[in-house]
């Protein structure tokens, strides 16, 4: 594995977004239809934050503690999202997007090219980079 290749080579350009006023029910809708892990929340062409499975799961784990059923038509992608997001550009490398991983244990990472959204990387996407 070269460790200096460009994520562009590697990165997933199809981008699956909901807007910061998405019902968390929508997010659920995708989530079952694409086999995703990660929903971008994207506003006027500027990422917002990252929805994972994760954070869905966060929800109901709070509601259930304190004896509640999420309303799932209230609560909205920007209540649940992780909000200004670690980025990268197309330029960096796929070592730079491996230690980010590492170093924050997260799974996913918006990519940007200038200010304009280009993709997302993933864990997964390093995996199958390094076994191809």
């Amino acid at each position: 594995m070269n460790t200096e290749t460009p994520i562009k080579k590697i990165k997933t350009s199809k981008i699956v977004y909901v807007s910061p006023k998405d019902t968390m029910m929508k997010v659920e809708e995708i989530f079952e239809a694409v086999a995703i892990h990660h929903i971008l929340v994207v506003e006027m062409d500027t990422l917002r934050g990252v929805i994972s499975k994760s954070d869905l799961l966060r929800v109901y784990r709070d509601s259930a503690r304190e004896g509640k059923i999420p309303d799932r038509h209230a609560i909205l992608a920007e209540d649940i999202m992780t909000a200004d997001p670690i980025t990268l550009d197309t330029e960096d490398t796929v070592g730079l997007a491996a230690d980010i991983f590492l170093v924050n244990k997260i799974h996913s990472i918006p990519v940007l090219n200038g200010d304009q959204l280009s993709g997302i990387i993933t864990n997964h996407d390093i995996i199958k980079y390094c076994f191809r």
